[in-house]
């Protein structure tokens, strides 16, 4: 009767943990499967709008299995984290009522009239066109007849040509390749794609009809302009996408095609990546304006960004098209006006010729047309309640037209940089136009005009003698950028004040007169250039701004609730059912604390499975069985360790068995008195770490280890995961105890702790409890860590009576790391 309790107990015991060992296995497989369903969510959620079924369908699906993993991380803790339901539930809350905030329009016009009623908002006329469109509503007679191809028709465009399958395939990980050519064969091709596709019939006759409205006789040229979706908003994209001018009634399809393959420009693509905006939040909508012949054109801010603090406005001109003067190719002539109603000309700086000294332009706009200029756009400052930057021209017959208006982007000045003495150097060149606050410290690299733009190393202060568009691709990269001449209206200084670069125009002929590789010193804010290194700590904080300036591509509301991860310490207080705040999170929790669960587990069960073990042969003097889990184990009395199924042990057992390492007894001082039997009891003894009569166990399935050997003395635990799917494979490592001193046994965690953190291991030591883990790394890295730990048992055993003194522990820890186990012996 008892013999039959006692098989039903061991039995029973059996089944629990086969039973738990399977439920952890349920949860890294739902982990796996729920990581790639977020990656592929995350690339769709860059091409998708977050109603779009094929979004709202995988969410609630990771919501679903989300739902499960709690309920089996609940069965292998026994209930702990009930709380964890309640988690899931608030953000399934919060998500679906996200859903129904992003409801599609019923149907979206596919080319509209600026200035008619059907103008819906910005994300169908593009940000260029809304801003056009707002100017219209308050002077209609300032603004030229014109009307957009909408996003709708550059989706329409995606559709009948079939590109979107080429979009997704081409931009996924753009953002993570380094080979530039590889970089720009990948969006060329999609250029190409682009150019090579058939307007649709709907839309080459709305374009036909539109133009016919404003020239019957089909005479007139035409500007005709990007408009894309966010373009002019948080972010300008200034001279990022493309401009056609003089464009025949003829061309206009043709060229149409071109401003939607400047979506993918090298420059425009890069921009995007570093502002983290999504494909789907930058369609393109076409701008079609007829051309105006100005006498002048330019463009005006109304709050002067080189000297915010004065209350004028800057007002920049030139003869005929702006165009050029706005790619930082020509010279302005600047005016300064004061910023009230009835403005009054203050200032004004011609343009020279950089050889002859004299005035690049022989006519200029007239006083009376800068104050009305002036004047028209105060009032529109003060209609939409912020400073304005707009683009005007002139007319033969004197009349003002308002050809572009957007918020003016006018940064705070940044704070003096904090720490580091400021040495007593003299500056070498003063002046210039501050076109964006703050100090740099680097390397000067110069690049000439006809030059193909490359930076050689990140940080670097750019000095150039024009303010080329060319340019924009360095502007994240770089620490500062010194123009010798350069237009501050351009639309490179504009880029430079977007993205926070120190950056100094009209600079003078003296900045090409330093060494390239030098290193220089700027404010830009006072406008001074020292030779060397005027502030010790900026250098540093240059390259964290530039480092850290690459934001994650995000969508809002869904993004956080769903992708974004929250819970990264799982060390940290905060790391506990209440603070998951997204689906991720509550993977994340769930995934750490299986794994805790596992590896905890072998501590505290007992042992009466072992009945079913199977010994292992092998002719290290170590006693071993093996608990097999699935089938990796065969039925044999004794087993060839060759013959274990099992990823994990295998690399475990290829640094336990490697030669070079010494398992037998090892020669201390001072023991010859013991008996055979105390001294096997201490010191591990001629058969290994343990006694005789005591035998180490496996617990092993294919991509799964468990060792929990228990010494007299001391203890060592391994649980591992070890298979093709990086995000679940881990290595933690436990070992106490020994039977020297405190001071030895703290002596022989410190060797463990140096050891494994050399091994790219993460440690936690308190005295001589030495607790590691090893996570989230490829099959063969997590196969050389089991391997090294194999290798650290043979050699750290015992190793506690040997380490005497503070120096030895350095001595055998660079004797482990070069690999001269001889020395342990």
């Amino acid at each position: 009767m008892n013999s039959h309790k006692s098989g039903l107990i061991k039995d029973k015991a059996d089944f629990s943990f086969r039973y738990r060992y399977e439920t952890f296995r349920s949860v890294l497989r739902k982990n796996s499967m729920v990581l790639q369903s977020m990656a592929d969510l995350e690339a769709d959620l860059n091409f998708m709008r977050q109603s779009n079924v094929l979004i709202r369908n995988p969410v609630k699906r990771l919501v679903d299995e989300s739902l499960l993993m709690v309920q089996e991380l609940n069965i292998l803790t026994g209930d702990r984290y009930k709380k964890l339901y309640d988690a899931v539930e608030a953000v399934r809350r919060k998500i679906f009522s996200a859903f129904k905030t992003d409801t599609p329009s019923i149907s979206s016009p596919l080319a509209v009239l600026i200035g008619s009623e059907d103008i819906i908002d910005s994300r169908l006329i593009g940000g260029k066109s809304f801003g056009l469109a707002a100017l219209h509503r308050y002077f209609p007679e300032l603004v030229p007849p014109a009307f957009t191809l909408t996003t709708e028709a550059y989706r329409l465009f995606i559709k009948e040509n079939g590109l979107n399958k080429h979009i997704r395939m081409l931009v996924n990980d753009l953002d993570v390749i380094k080979d530039q050519d590889l970089f720009n064969l990948r969006v060329e091709t999609l250029r190409n794609l682009f150019l090579k596709g058939t307007v649709p019939e709907t839309v080459c006759d709305l374009i036909s009809k539109y133009a016919l409205k404003m020239d019957a006789e089909n005479s007139m040229l035409w500007a005709v302009r990007s408009s894309a979706a966010c373009e002019d908003d948080m972010f300008t994209f200034a001279g990022q996408f493309d401009t056609q001018l003089n464009v025949c009634a003829s061309d206009l399809k043709s060229v149409y095609k071109k401003i939607l393959a400047g979506r993918f420009s090298d420059r425009a693509v890069r921009y995007r990546i570093h502002h983290g905006i999504r494909e789907v939040d930058t369609h393109m909508a076409v701008l079609f304006m007829p051309m105006i012949e100005p006498v002048f054109s330019g463009v005006i801010y109304t709050c002067d960004p080189l000297n915010p603090a004065s209350e004028n406005m800057l007002v920049n001109a030139v003869p005929g098209l702006a165009n050029e003067m706005i790619q930082g190719k020509k010279e302005a002539d600047m005016f300064s006006l004061s910023r009230e109603k009835m403005p009054k000309l203050l200032n004004e700086t011609q343009a020279l010729d950089s050889e002859s000294m004299q005035p690049v332009y022989s006519t200029h706009p007239s006083e009376s047309v800068l104050k009305e200029i002036a004047g028209i756009s105060f009032k529109l400052t003060q209609m939409f309640g912020h400073d304005m930057d707009i683009e005007w021209a002139v007319g033969k017959d004197g009349k003002i037209w308002l050809l572009q208006g957007r918020k003016l982007q006018i940064s705070k000045a940044e704070r003096e940089p904090g720490g580091g003495a400021k040495k007593k150097n003299i500056p070498v060149i003063e002046g210039g136009a501050t076109i964006f606050p703050g100090r740099a410290v680097g390397p000067v690299e110069y690049i000439k005009d006809e030059d193909k733009p490359a930076l050689e190393q990140k940080g670097a202060i750019l000095i150039v003698k024009q303010a080329s568009l060319k340019l924009a691709l360095l502007l994240p990269d770089i620490g500062a950028l010194i123009v010798e001449k350069g237009n501050p209206v351009g639309h490179l200084a504009t880029l430079a004040r977007e993205l926070s670069v120190p950056c100094l125009f009209k600079a003078g002929e003296g900045v090409l007169l330093f060494k390239s590789g030098e290193i220089i010193s700027i404010d830009a804010t006072t406008r001074k250039i020292y030779k060397g290194t005027q502030w010790d700590d900026v250098r540093e904080r240059v390259l964290v701004r530039i480092n850290s300036g690459k934001k994650r591509i995000s969508s809002g509301a869904l993004y956080d609730l769903v992708l974004k991860l929250n819970l990264i310490d799982p060390n940290s207080s905060n790391f506990k059912p209440q603070k998951c705040m997204s689906i991720h999170d509550v993977i994340r929790f769930i995934h750490e604390m299986s794994v805790r669960s596992m590896f905890s587990f072998g501590d505290s069960q007992n042992r009466l499975w072992r009945r079913n073990a199977t010994a292992l042969k092998t002719p290290i003097p170590i006693k071993i069985k093996l608990l097999d889990l699935d089938g990796s184990v065969e039925e044999k009395e004794e087993l060839d360790p060759l013959h274990v199924k099992s990823i994990p042990f295998q690399a475990l057992w290829k640094g336990i068995s490697d030669p070079k390492v010494i398992w037998d007894k090892r020669r201390i001082g001072g023991t010859s008195f013991l008996t055979p039997d105390l001294e096997e009891q201490i010191m591990g003894g001629t058969k290994g770490p343990r006694r005789r009569k005591d035998t180490n166990y496996f617990i092993v399935a294919k991509d799964y280890l468990n060792f929990n050997a228990r010494f007299v003395y001391h203890y060592a635990l391994i649980d591992a995961v070890t298979g093709p799917w990086s995000e679940n494979n881990y290595v933690n490592f436990r070992f106490r105890g020994g039977a020297s001193t405190r001071d030895a046994l703290n002596r022989r965690g410190l060797f463990l702790e140096s050891v494994l953190r050399l091994s790219n291991f993460e440690v936690n030591r308190r005295g001589d409890l030495v607790t590691s883990w090893f996570r989230y790394n490829s099959q063969k890295d997590s196969e050389d860590a089991l391997e090294m730990l194999g290798r650290l048992m043979a050699c750290s055993r015992q190793l506690d009576m040997l380490l005497t003194n503070d120096e030895m522990v350095k001595t055998y820890v660079d004797n482990f790391i070069s690999k001269n186990f001889r020395a342990f012996a």
